[in-house]
């Protein structure tokens, strides 16, 4: 058996980062493509590997590799589809003409789509793009919902139409990252009643507002004659984007709005290791944080609600949870808002998707399996940075409490 087939490869090369020893696991990953060079995951392991390492145009050559040796290898999608590529970087033409291959190959695979569609977004081709989403989101939903397959979907009409939720989204997870959005999504669009979009996070009202509503819209199912389906997407930085609550609002003021929020401390410290494993995050932990401390020293709370100024800052500006809250709930009702406590999430998954359902005004929809979606296995953070965060978020925790009105375990 070759080293990338033995089922422990991930967690072993996360305790060789642990102990620093990042070389020595993409050393180990190359071996296994030397023994097995027809191994997808081997390839895969090695672009995660070169990725947290800097290594951008490497991790994506491997992740591609991947794909061409298994054209279904779905975990090879993702990391491509969030490489941060620049937008006039020679490697989105590969991945387009890889995307198109794969097509070819699976026409009833929608990742490839997905990815298509995104990576023509970067390049501006946002006609093509849409008809991208539209298929992808048509072949995902036959997939899940069979019965659909024989049923007209009228894209033209919502195009027409004046924007409103029944067109795009009934409910959007608007934050925070790292909070279990990813596992609370899969969840919800799990029910019978709920269609999901084409994929978890569009950022449409943060990062690609300018592409317009359409290529918004076609990334959710259109309304189907004689069904009656919700649907909606997770996009958990929305909460601490400058423009997008003012944006949504004016879209979309119906909406349903639901905040998961975890202990800012593991919160920040999963952000941090998320970044890592992307390989944009180069510092340590205490380093990072000491430099994002240094510029929120002494913000008012003027200051703080200035987001524009906090935009490169992950880790603990987008803990403060009640900064970002009070702007939406200056723009929405209390009413259309569902604040949920990640701890509470993970403790009793059924419990809190009940309280989700019954926010939706839809019967209960218990699951068999309740798997956990995008963690990460890593060390904890070290205890002096831990305690000089908590004594730091207490302050800010206490005021939360007080403004939504409810107490958190933290």
């Amino acid at each position: 058996m070759s080293f990338a087939d033995r089922n422990f490869t991930d967690t072993f090369r996360d305790s060789l980062k642990d102990e620093g020893k990042l070389q020595e696991s993409i050393a180990l990953y190359e071996q296994s493509i030397a023994q097995n060079p027809n191994s997808p995951s081997a390839y895969h392991n090695l672009g995660k590997a070169l990725q947290q390492n800097g290594q951008i145009a490497e991790a994506v050559a491997c992740h591609q590799k991947a794909i061409l040796l298994q054209p279904n290898f779905t975990a090879a999608y993702f990391p491509l589809l969030y490489a941060p590529l620049p937008k006039d970087s020679p490697l989105i033409d590969s991945l387009v003409a890889l995307y198109r291959e794969v097509i070819e190959i699976l026409p009833n695979f929608p990742l490839a789509y997905i990815n298509l569609a995104v990576t023509l977004s970067k390049q501006g081709k946002i006609q093509e793009s849409i008809a991208l989403f539209q298929t992808a989101v048509r072949l995902q939903t036959v997939a899940s919902r069979p019965h659909l397959s024989q049923v007209e979907w009228n894209w033209a009409s919502s195009r027409e139409a004046q924007l409103s939720p029944r067109e795009s989204a009934d409910f959007i997870i608007i934050g925070s990252p790292r909070c279990g959005t990813t596992s609370l999504y899969k969840y919800i669009t799990s029910h019978p009643q709920i269609l999901a979009a084409a994929h978890k996070e569009i950022c449409f009202f943060s990062e690609h507002f300018n592409k317009g509503i359409d290529w918004y819209l076609s990334h959710f199912p259109p309304p189907i004659e004689a069904h009656h389906f919700l649907t909606g997407e997770a996009t958990p930085t929305y909460l601490t984007h400058p423009l997008a609550a003012e944006r949504l609002h004016g879209c979309l003021p119906q909406v349903k709005l639901i905040v998961i929020l975890r202990n800012p401390v593991d919160r920040a410290f999963s952000h941090y290791q998320m970044l890592v494993r992307r390989g944009t995050e180069h510092r340590s932990f205490e380093k990072a944080i000491n430099s994002e401390l240094q510029l929120l020293d002494g913000a008012t709370e003027t200051c703080l609600e200035d987001r524009n100024h906090w935009k490169d800052c992950h880790y603990i500006y987008k803990s403060l949870y009640g900064c970002s809250l009070k702007q939406w709930i200056k723009l929405f009702p209390t009413e259309q808002f569902l604040i949920l406590q990640s701890e509470e999430f993970y403790a009793n998954p059924a419990a809190t998707l009940k309280q989700v359902f019954e926010f939706l005004d839809l019967p209960d929809f218990p699951l068999g399996n309740y798997q956990k979606y995008n963690g990460g296995d890593y060390q904890p953070a070290d205890d002096a940075v831990s305690q000089r965060l908590r004594e730091y978020f207490q302050p800010h925790n206490r005021e939360l409490a007080e403004y939504v009105k409810r107490e958190f375990a933290w």
